[in-house]
């Protein structure tokens, strides 16, 4: 069969992601075939704010990937970020009218859509309903009820919602820079997809996604999602103080914090970091143990809100399978010890894509994630995307669609 290509756009707080990957059913791991990211002006805690400047973003990334894949990218799979983004568990019944009492996959559309049936505000939308655990005649822990005998068929549902205005935004974002858009996807969702194994969703586990202005918190228990969470804060917060009291740009703080700095205030590099001021010209030079001295009460802030958010779910007792980093805030160096040493009783370790072949190695860091995350979600969900149409020899669009069409009647 086949192999049929798909990209996962991760649109980020700072920066655009993308991932090529090729996928076979008859083959149980994705095939890495490319991956580009660009940084990006036009975001702000996940939504968009510049048009432009993101759309840029966007082409610049893509491009970067189809150069590494060798491929052209019709349609891509996204994500939803931003402090909009919001999950409420909900209830839905249905009667099996039918004498047979058989349960047929139309009785379990109708049951997810009266959980679905509940009032929003016009500005809002559901993103994602999520069947959570269905019941069946008053029998819970029902996986799957299609083909059980029942008279009445009851589900818990997760639904995913948010805001209209910014999903629109970054719909035109990415259709400006002459892409489709397959079903967006919330962001948590993605990382928690890839990076998690089976275990530790069963056990019972956090999975945290640290970006530059945004983390993403869910929770899983029992081998299901049961919390989602966001906090407005993220890396970009410890590069801020570290330019203010190194007295240096934004870029060249986040530099060193990437390259020389560390979440554990005694792990000191040998040696000066040598860079320049804010000024652009000045030759300024700074211990690491100064650096670090900056960097770690940002981090114990940082840790703080992740640790209040994990209380705030009401879960804290049930995750033993321990708290999984991700995101490119989880890059800086110690920063899984220092989340270990500041919340007590939990295991903690740096997530990466598993599982993966081809330019594996590519992709082999908490940043790509979620872009990675995207297309495992949607393949692993079979949510019915038409993959063959993802990649062709040119951009997506109206006039590349009519083409295609053309070309395929006759």
């Amino acid at each position: 069969m086949r192999e049929k290509i798909i990209c996962g756009l991760d649109v980020g707080s700072s920066k655009v992601c993308a991932v090529i990957a090729g996928h076979n059913p008859s083959e149980p791991e994705l095939n890495i075939m490319g991956a580009g990211e660009q940084e990006c002006p036009g975001l702000r805690h996940g939504v968009v704010v510049n048009i432009d400047n993101t759309c840029r973003a966007v082409s610049a990334a893509v491009e970067k990937a189809e150069s590494a894949a060798q491929v052209k990218v019709k349609d891509v799979l996204v994500n939803v970020n931003g402090h909009h983004i919001e999950g409420h568990m909900q209830q839905g019944a249905t009667k099996i009218p039918r004498s047979d009492r058989e349960i047929t996959e139309d009785d379990v559309e109708r049951v997810i859509n009266a959980a679905r049936a509940v009032p929003l505000s016009s500005d809002k939308q559901i993103i994602h309903a999520i069947p959570l655990d269905y019941r069946v005649d008053s029998q819970g822990g029902v996986e799957n009820p299609v083909g059980m005998e029942g008279s009445h068929l009851e589900v818990e549902v997760l639904l995913i919602t948010g805001d209209s205005a910014p999903i629109n935004n970054l719909d035109k974002c990415v259709t400006r820079a002459g892409f489709g858009i397959k079903n967006p996807t919330a962001t948590i969702l993605a990382p928690a997809q890839t990076v998690l194994a089976g275990e530790e969703k069963e056990l019972g586990c956090a999975i945290v996604d640290i970006g530059a202005q945004t983390i993403n918190i869910a929770i899983f228990v029992e081998g299901r999602i049961s919390y989602i969470g966001q906090v407005d804060i993220g890396s970009d917060y410890i590069t801020y103080d570290l330019a203010y009291g190194l007295r240096t740009s934004f870029s060249e703080a986040k530099r060193i914090k990437e390259n020389c700095g560390s979440a554990v205030e005694d792990e000191v590099l040998e040696g000066d970091v040598q860079y320049v001021g804010v000024d652009g010209h000045t030759s300024r030079t700074a211990e690491t143990r100064r650096i670090n001295r900056i960097i770690r009460p940002r981090v114990d802030d940082i840790i703080e809100f992740i640790s209040n958010e994990i209380s705030k779910s009401g879960c804290k007792q049930l995750i033993p399978g321990g708290v999984i980093l991700s995101g490119g805030g989880a890059q800086l160096r110690g920063m899984d010890r220092a989340v270990a040493s500041k919340l007590e009783g939990f295991q903690v370790r740096t997530g990466r894509p598993r599982g993966l072949r081809g330019k594996a190695e590519s992709v082999n860091a908490p940043k790509y994630a979620t872009a990675v995350g995207l297309v495992e979600y949607a393949v692993n969900t079979n949510t019915g995307f038409a993959f063959q149409d993802m990649a062709a020899s040119g951009r997506g669009g109206f006039w590349e669609k009519l083409k295609t069409w053309i070309e395929e009647m006759f």
